[in-house]
């Protein structure tokens, strides 16, 4: 049952994901094309700021699904009431505090901009794209325990599907040129309508979920450990479109957005993927043997590392004629700093296991240090290049943060505390897959397929990916024992899926 619920959430999420990425290709043009350079950064700027604005919620959540996946595995429906109230109360408590924090903040927004827009204009616009953001807090907790459940691909097709009909008002709105304050609005109406329906069909389909109107501190326990990985996660992925917004240029801005769109989708997607197989993995470290367990996160991990060599070495040879494709030459980056945009994908993915690990253990005061650590060094390394190397400078920052801290601190602890294994396995196979991926990154690039429309760039792109794949495939079949254990059992699912299809 755990292993058929992960699939139906993957192919729900994944499917409806791609749709939706998809189409985001579209809306960014649109956006891009529509708005203009200064309202656009603005736009993007105020996803990051708002990333900061959740810290409010200082890790409650992966808390909280840590604790409902236990309480699911027992059954326990007392026990999931009693968080599921708690939760209630508590993600009520964030919500009106993010809105206060985002008020105050609305007076100062303009000093992170060099946007030629008025100052009034900009405190609006950021307190509407807030509150539309925002309204979710209030409706998180009944879907928190579907997650926990393993239950969400039963709401996926309502919620990406309504995501679907607001970006496509939103387009229709830029293309017939109304201001962007008025393209805000239906994101609002819209989410609150939606939240409202879904978790009216969760209480139906847990007719013994109740509201018990206890608010027990105890399942708050940790949290200020789980604070430092959040902050960590958002300094990695937001500070630097606020850098470039403060001290670079709207253009740069929109630079940096196009080229994270694209590796950010796909990130995403594979971020999906692992959230629908967490609580199948969580529950096979908290129930299964030492062995057993080692064994899963083995093929887990180079799962995750083989993704994420295929991922980097496609975005290096293709995406640069994307961008061309896309939005323009004018918003075109240097080999160089495409070649770190892969790195910080590359790192993003094969991380995975990793934090895969450390959320379903709640491993987050062992791995403080590191997401301390990794902060401010990210942000001094930033603010030492920006102003020299720009979006270059900004990327060098995340790959060097990242890789002198979490990738040290947290393979140590989990392979010496849960798995009682040395870790240099862990080191020699990431070194391994990290140099592989790099020369054939540049053996790709080094082709220069360029291609004059659209169907020229899939048609390349189509032929290389078969070609990278099976050149991949085989030296990770050959080089990494565990690659050959996954793909074992891949071949042995399909057969006992077949068997039972006769």
């Amino acid at each position: 049952m755990r292993t058929k619920n992960s699939l139906k959430n993957i192919v729900s999420i994944v499917v409806f994901n791609l749709i939706i990425g998809l189409l985001g290709f579209l809306k960014v043009k649109v956006f891009v094309n529509g708005l203009s350079t200064d309202i656009y950064s603005l736009n993007q700027l105020f996803y990051q700021i708002f990333g900061y604005i959740t810290i409010a919620d200082v890790g409650f959540g992966l808390l909280l699904n840590k604790k409902l996946y236990a309480a699911f595995s027992k059954k326990d429906k007392k026990e999931i009431n009693r968080i599921f109230s708690t939760s209630k109360k508590f993600y009520n408590f964030i919500g009106i505090v993010m809105l206060l924090i985002s008020f105050v903040l609305s007076f100062f927004v303009h000093y992170f901009t060099k946007a030629n827009v008025s100052i009034i204009y900009i405190q609006i616009i950021f307190l509407i794209f807030i509150i539309r953001n925002v309204i979710e807090y209030f409706f998180a907790a009944p879907k928190s325990v579907l997650e926990a459940d393993q239950k969400l691909y039963k709401i996926n097709y309502l919620v990406k599907g309504i995501k679907i009909i607001e970006t496509l008002i939103e387009m229709l709105l830029v293309i017939l040129g109304v201001d962007y304050l008025l393209v805000l609005i239906p994101g609002i109406i819209i989410t609150l309508v939606m939240n409202i329906y879904i978790n009216n069909k969760i209480y139906k389909m847990y007719d013994w979920l109740k509201d018990e109107k206890i608010y027990d501190k105890k399942y708050l326990t940790g949290t200020r450990d789980v604070i430092y990985q959040k902050l960590s996660g958002l300094v990695n992925v937001n500070t630097n479109v606020v850098l470039l917004s403060t001290f670079v240029s709207p253009l740069s801005v929109v630079i940096y957005t196009s080229y994270t769109y694209v590796t950010k989708f796909i990130s995403d997607t594979i971020y999906l993927i692992a959230s629908a197989i967490t609580p199948s993995f969580a529950n096979h470290l908290n129930k299964e043997n030492t062995e057993k367990s080692y064994g899963v996160f083995c093929e887990t991990n180079i799962f995750f590392l083989f993704l994420s060599s295929f991922v980097s070495i496609m975005l290096y040879g293709f995406l640069n004629n994307l961008i061309i494709l896309w939005v323009g030459h004018e918003y075109l980056v240097n080999n160089i700093t495409l070649f770190f945009f892969c790195l910080v994908t590359y790192q993003t993915i094969a991380q995975r296991a990793l934090v895969i690990t450390v959320n379903s253990k709640g491993l987050f005061k062992e791995t403080k240090k590191s997401a301390i650590f990794e902060a401010i060094l990210n942000i001094s390394l930033s603010l030492l290049l920006i102003f020299k190397y720009g979006i270059l400078g900004v990327l060098i920052g995340s790959v060097i943060a990242l890789q002198l801290t979490y990738y040290i601190e947290a393979p140590i602890y989990i392979y010496k505390n849960i798995f009682k294994k040395p870790v240099l396995k862990y080191y020699l196979t990431y070194c391994l897959s990290t140099l592989t991926t790099c020369l054939l990154m540049l053996a790709v690039g080094s082709l220069a397929l360029s291609s004059g429309n659209a169907f020229g760039w899939i048609f390349n792109v189509v032929i290389a990916a078969i070609i990278v794949f099976i050149i991949l495939f085989i030296i990770y079949m050959v080089i990494f024992k565990s690659f050959r254990v996954l793909i074992n059992r891949g071949i042995e699912f399909i057969k006992v899926r077949g068997k039972y299809s006769e």
